[in-house]
């Protein structure tokens, strides 16, 4: 692959010329039929670049397309219409997550399957495309609507289990900006009674009044004060998932708020049984609880 992605940088000079043309101009696919010239052209384009993907080779110059999506359709429909994976589209037009397209919304397609990396950050999904070798993808810029983007390409990649699963929605980001692990999940002596008890979360110190983030979408369903948690919060998400956050200082988020994955929901404290201001982080799964160990990016971790 080093070979591949070698050769590729030798479009570096042609392609932010192109890309950074207003996406109106880029060429647009109509019927995403045979019957359609531009979408048989972007298809040649693309079977040409797994055929030299596949051989090792650099594929053609990469080409932007875009599409009106005439009617609602989901991202794994409308990717399997254009022959391209999922991630190449998700990437491309800066999709975190996966979901549907309205009609009327310009979606672009690229004639080289991959995956395009922010070169600024902005979701949970990006942080983690930020982390890719560099020197494995190269810039190129571009443009949606007003707006342009530069974005790190990586020709014939796919998504790593990590990032699929955030995208998916299968793991919950990190509670906290950054903090360190304090207490793991099972079996502990509590700093208080040193009594060996069962954490059925973990523990995360931070300095008090640091934001607490909700680890994915939800509905508050408990909130009040512990004697052992303090000031806590309780997280319903899809698919019978629960989060936990306790000994806050002061919860932002109250009983029935729906609340969006990253949105501030309180602050770190020391309420309820606690020798210093730290976070416990619960994660549960039809009322019992998982180590988060696996259910959290390790990249989000500080």
């Amino acid at each position: 692959m080093k070979r591949l992605f070698a050769a590729f940088a030798l479009f570096t000079v042609v392609l932010p010329a192109l890309a950074a043309q207003q996406s109106s101009a880029y060429p647009a696919l109509g019927s995403l039929g045979r019957d359609d010239f531009i979408y048989a052209q972007q298809q040649e384009q693309l079977a040409q670049s797994y055929a030299a993907i596949q051989s090792g080779k650099a594929p053609p110059e990469l080409v932007i397309y875009s599409y009106t999506v005439p009617a609602s359709i989901d991202i794994f429909s409308l990717a399997a219409r254009f022959n391209l994976p999922y991630e190449t589209i998700a990437t491309l037009n800066r999709l975190d997550r996966s979901r549907s397209f309205l009609p009327g919304e310009k979606v672009l397609a690229s004639s080289v399957p991959g995956v395009f990396a922010p070169q600024s950050p902005g979701s949970d999904l990006d942080l983690l495309l930020s982390y890719r070798d560099q020197q494995e993808g190269y810039l190129v810029t571009v443009s949606s609507g007003k707006e342009q983007v530069k974005l790190r390409f990586y020709p014939g990649s796919h998504f790593s289990a990590e990032e699929r699963a955030v995208f998916l929605g299968l793991l919950f980001r990190f509670p906290l900006p950054s903090g360190v692990l304090r207490f793991g999940f099972g079996k502990r002596e509590n700093s208080i009674s040193h009594r060996t008890a069962y954490l059925a979360g973990i523990d995360l110190a931070a300095p008090a009044g640091t934001e607490v983030y909700a680890a994915r979408d939800g509905v508050v369903s408990e909130a009040g004060m512990s004697p052992v948690l303090g000031e806590f919060l309780v997280i319903s998400h899809d698919g019978s998932w629960s989060t936990v956050y306790g000994h806050l200082s002061k919860p932002l988020a109250r009983l029935n708020d729906h609340v969006e994955s990253g949105m501030i929901i309180g602050n770190v404290g020391s309420t309820g049984e606690s020798s210093g201001s730290r976070l416990h982080f619960e994660v549960r799964g039809c009322e019992e609880a998982r180590d988060p160990d696996s259910l959290i990016p390790l990249s989000k971790r500080g």
